[in-house]
């Protein structure tokens, strides 16, 4: 990853709102010169993140939609199994195998891998200059 991904991810962990974390990136890139690497001007990412959170208040960090809807299906996923029996007369054994909660665990690797990747390698949004 290079540092500027770095550095976003590292301000997305520390609560960063989107908007400060765009305006962040261009400052460090206009202060650059060309060439350079910015870790000799500024320091690691998280040594540059921690100037600038340590000024914010600090934010309830949210969990990501991703995480949360694969959780929802992992819950309902275990739930229909545990019912599916004895309400329909489905034994989820027949189509999974004998360990029936494999699945949600599935699910929910799924929903924490998908979260960290997304919070990880997605370009901070840009704003309007004002």
């Amino acid at each position: 990853m290079t540092y500027y991904q770095n550095l976003t991810a590292e301000l997305r962990y520390r609560g960063t709102p989107e908007r400060d974390i765009a305006n962040i990136l261009a400052e460090a890139r206009a202060h650059t010169p060309a060439g350079d690497d910015p870790a000799d001007h500024f320091g690691t990412p998280a040594e540059y993140a921690e100037q600038y959170t340590t000024a914010l208040p600090a934010r309830k960090r949210r969990t990501h939609p991703t995480l949360i809807i694969f959780t929802i299906l992992a819950i309902g996923y275990v739930v229909f199994a545990l019912l599916a029996k004895p309400a329909l007369g489905i034994d989820l054994r027949d189509y999974v195998g004998p360990a029936m909660l494999w699945p949600a665990l599935a699910l929910l690797l799924i929903g924490a891998i998908t979260s960290f990747l997304t919070t990880t390698f997605k370009p901070a949004t840009t704003t309007r200059s004002q």
